[in-house]
C-alpha cells in the first residue's frame, strides 16, 4: 500500500521544494502515515541555522497537513492534483524535540471530523519512535473546478 512521490503528486498539489512528503505509507479513510526523509539539502538549511540546520517547525506541521491532505483528497476520489487544501485553523501545536537532516520524519494523522469541504486532523510527527511535533488543524478543501 505504499504510495511513492509519483503517486502523491497525482493526488496533492505540492510540488518542488514544497512536497514535504516522500511516501505514503499506509492509509485508510480516516488515517495514515507520510514520510519525509529529512536531507541537508533542503532550501532551509543553510538559513535556519547556519552550521547547525532545524527543520523549522512551520515545515513539520505543514508535512502533517500534507499527509492529510493526501487522505481526504484520496477519500475524496480526487487523482490529478488540481485541488487545494487552505488552513483553517491550528492549535495545540506543541514541539519536543529537534529535527535535523539525516531524520526520518513519521507523520502520523487522524481524521477526527469532517464536514461538507471542512477537514479536522490531529497530527503526531515522529522521528526513531520518539514524538518531535504534534498538532491539530484544520482545513477546507477547494475542490471547486478550475
Amino acid at each position: 500500500m505504499m504510495v511513492d512521490a509519483a503517486g502523491i503528486e497525482k493526488i496533492i498539489p505540492h510540488r518542488g521544494d514544497m512536497r514535504l512528503i516522500d511516501e505514503i505509507r499506509e492509509f485508510n479513510e480516516s488515517s495514515g502515515v507520510g514520510i519525509h526523509y529529512v536531507r541537508d539539502d533542503e532550501f532551509w538549511c543553510a538559513g535556519h541555522f547556519p552550521g547547525k540546520p532545524i527543520m523549522p517547525g512551520v515545515l513539520q506541521v505543514e508535512a502533517l497537513a500534507q499527509t492529510a491532505c493526501f487522505i481526504a483528497l484520496k477519500n475524496l476520489g480526487i487523482t490529478d492534483g488540481s485541488t487545494l487544501g487552505y488552513f483553517t485553523t491550528m492549535e495545540k501545536i506543541k514541539f519536543s524535540h529537534m529535527v535535523m537532516p539525516g531524520d526520518v520524519l513519521e507523520l502520523h494523522v487522524e481524521l477526527l471530523m469532517s464536514k461538507m469541504r471542512l477537514y479536522k486532523f490531529h497530527g503526531i510527527a515522529m522521528v526513531g519512535g520518539k514524538k518531535v511535533a504534534e498538532a491539530t488543524f484544520t482545513a477546507i478543501m477547494d475542490t471547486k473546478d478550475k
